[in-house]
């Protein structure tokens, strides 16, 4: 179990900073408004503290695979559904032969093309934050790909989505004017995991894998039954 000492908690959180901006940037392209993006980064870091998860290998994964669940379950609820859209968008990068084009598109495909080279979200998980079907956002990004591909380099030309990729990858690792002062995230996170006991989120987490286990041996248990009442019977 992770102590929750302070000195503990900030050199634990000190391993997030590296992927600091990545992450909120992520989520405000998921959740579309600022303030839902925050939770979500502040949801998702307590929760992989509360995992016991080390600053090890492995770890910025979690941090985003815990972050695409978070500011998901955010974007869907009640409030991330009614609340105001800040997204801003990609910047413009004239000569740039995806940024230029992208950034003036509307920001429903700059959204999707963020999501989806960005973030790493299937079609059917765009569908479901944008309200298109998935046959659409298939659609729009194939014909966006289709697009850049002509301006890029002979090099690039035979991989345009690796291409499109790489730029907005990098887009989110750079920390941008709104993000949110780590220091400030710090003191939230601090506050929620410094106490005592460590979580129930983690105590649930171990109740469930029990419970599935118990149902896997009753499972197996089933079937031995079965296999033995249905043999023959020999004399």
């Amino acid at each position: 179990m992770q102590s929750n000492s302070s000195d503990q908690l900030r050199a634990w959180f000190k391993a997030v900073l590296p992927v600091y901006p990545e992450l909120f940037n992520a989520a405000h392209a998921m959740c579309g408004n600022y303030d839902m993006a925050e939770y979500a980064l502040r949801s998702a870091i307590l929760d992989v503290w509360l995992q016991g998860v080390s600053a090890g290998m492995g770890f910025r994964e979690r941090l985003r695979g815990a972050l695409r669940r978070e500011a998901f379950e955010a974007a869907l609820s009640e409030e991330g559904l009614s609340a105001e859209f800040t997204w801003p968008g990609v910047p413009s990068r004239e000569g740039d032969p995806v940024l230029a084009p992208l950034a003036r598109e509307d920001l429903t495909l700059q959204r999707q093309v963020m999501l989806h080279y960005g973030c790493g979200l299937p079609h059917r998980a765009i569908s479901r934050l944008t309200g298109l079907s998935p046959t659409q956002v298939r659609g729009e990004l194939a014909r966006f790909e289709s697009r850049c591909r002509r301006g890029l380099s002979a090099q690039e030309r035979s991989r345009p989505e690796a291409a499109i990729a790489r730029r907005m990858k990098r887009l989110l690792s750079q920390p941008g004017a709104n993000l949110p002062q780590p220091a400030q995230m710090f003191r939230a996170f601090e506050a929620e995991a410094g106490g005592a006991p460590a979580s129930n989120r983690r105590v649930s987490r171990i109740v469930g894998g029990a419970l599935l286990l118990l149902t896997a041996l009753l499972c197996a248990g089933a079937f031995w039954l079965f296999a033995v009442l249905v043999q023959p019977v020999t004399f």
